[in-house]
C-alpha cells in the first residue's frame, strides 16, 4: 500500500501496520510523518525505541539482537532504520531478512532519501512494501503548493485571500520548513482574517528555495519567466553554473537522442522506456519534443557548449548570461542567433 503523508492519520485509525517505509526529499513532511507514526506507536504501548543508520560498517547483528529482546518494562518496541542513498548487497539481504521478523509487538520504521525508479523495483523495496505501507514524502510542485499552503493555514486557524495565497506560494516555494515556521508566527500575531496581500508583505520575509533539478520541468514546459526566476534564485543560493551545465547537458543529450529515434520511425513509448523515463514524465517529454525540433535542440546544445567555454575561461558572468539565454531558448522552435 502506498500512502501520502496527509493520508496517515486516517490510515492509523485502523491500527498500526508492522512496518513502514518513509522516503523522499522533503525534510518537514518526512519528520512529521515519522513523528505521527511514533506518536501512534506510543499510544499503543511501543515505549522502547532503537535507532540505527544503515551506513557501511553497520553491525546488523545489533539490530537483530534488539528486535528479539524485550525489556522487563516494555513489551513492545520500535526499530528505526535510516537508509543511505544506496544499499550494498549485504545491506539489501539483511534488510529483507529483517522484514520477515516484524510482528505485532515490533514496529519497523524505515526512512530513506528520494528513491529512483530502479530502487523502487529492487528486492529490498519490494520486501518493505510487502511488509507494510510505503509513504512518499516529496515537495509539492508549483501546481499543488498553493493548496498545501491553504490546508496548512486552515490547520492554524488562518485564512488568506486568493492573491495573498499566490504570493505566499511564490515566497516559500521549495522551502516548506520556512513556510511552516512563518505560519506559526502568523498565528501568534493574531492578524485580521482573511490575510491580505499587504498584510503578508508587511509581516513575512520570502524564503523560497530550489534545487537544480527543479529547473528542468519549467524548461521542458517552455515557461520562460519561471525558468529564469528559478535560475536567478539558484545563483543567489550559490549553486555553481558548472553543476547546472552538467544537468542540462544530460537532459539535452537525451532529448536529441529521442528526437533522432522518432525521426527514424521508432515509437515514443519504446524509446522513452529505453532511456528510463518515468511514465509520469513521458507526456511532458513528448510535448517538449513536439515543440522543439532537432535543429533547435542542437542549437541549445551549442549554447550550452558556449557556457562550458566561458567557465573554462573563468568568465562566470558570461556563463550565467548564456544560461539565461538558454532558458529563453526553450520557449519555442524559433531559431537562435548564437554569437561565439
Amino acid at each position: 500500500m502506498r500512502l501520502y503523508p496527509e493520508q496517515l492519520p486516517q490510515h492509523l485509525k485502523a491500527g498500526l501496520a508492522p512496518c513502514y517505509l518513509i522516503y523522499g526529499d522533503e525534510p518537514l513532511l518526512k519528520q512529521e510523518a515519522i513523528d505521527t507514526l511514533r506518536s501512534a506507536a506510543r499510544a499503543q504501548g511501543f515505549e522502547e525505541r532503537h535507532a540505527f543508520s544503515a551506513e557501511p560498517g553497520l553491525d546488523w547483528d545489533a539490530i537483530f539482537d534488539a528486535s528479539q529482546s524485550l525489556s522487563l518494562f516494555s513489551q513492545r518496541q520500535i526499530i528505526e532504520l535510516q537508509l543511505p542513498d544506496k544499499l550494498d548487497k549485504t545491506a539489501s539481504e539483511r534488510l529483507r531478512e529483517l522484514c520477515g521478523l516484524c510482528h505485532q509487538d515490533l514496529l519497523l520504521l524505515v526512512s530513506a532519501p528520494r528513491l529512483n525508479q530502479a530502487q523502487q523495483k529492487s528486492a529490498w523495496f519490494k520486501a518493505l512494501a510487502a511488509a507494510g505501507p510505503t509513504v512518499a514524502v516529496n515537495t509539492p510542485d508549483a501546481r499543488h503548493f498553493p493548496r498545501w499552503l491553504e490546508q496548512r493555514l486552515h490547520q492554524h486557524g488562518l485564512r488568506a485571500e486568493p492573491e495573498a495565497l499566490r504570493w505566499l506560494a511564490y515566497a516559500f516555494e521549495g522551502n516548506l520548513l520556512a513556510a511552516a515556521g512563518e505560519m506559526e508566527k502568523l498565528t501568534l500575531l493574531e492578524l485580521p482574517q482573511p490575510l491580505t496581500l499587504g498584510c503578508l508583505q508587511d509581516n513575512v520575509q520570502p524564503q523560497h528555495h530550489f534545487n537544480p533539478f527543479q529547473l528542468l520541468d519549467p524548461l521542458l514546459q517552455g515557461k520562460v519567466k519561471r525558468s529564469c526566476r528559478i535560475l536567478l534564485q539558484l545563483r543567489q543560493e550559490g549553486i555553481e553554473a558548472g553543476m547546472l551545465c552538467h544537468i542540462l547537458s544530460r537532459e539535452l543529450a537525451t532529448l536529441i537522442e529521442l528526437q533522432l529515434a522518432l525521426q527514424s520511425g521508432q515509437h515514443f513509448q519504446q524509446v522513452a522506456a529505453q532511456h528510463h523515463i518515468w511514465s509520469s514524465r513521458q507526456p511532458l517529454v513528448q510535448a517538449t519534443l513536439a515543440r522543439l525540433p532537432l535543429g533547435k535542440l542542437t542549437q541549445l546544445q551549442a549554447m550550452l557548449a558556449a557556457t562550458d567555454r566561458a567557465l573554462a575561461e573563468f568568465d562566470d558572468e558570461q556563463a550565467w548570461r548564456w544560461l539565461y539565454s538558454l532558458c529563453v531558448g526553450f520557449f519555442d522552435a524559433t531559431p537562435l542567433t548564437i554569437t561565439p
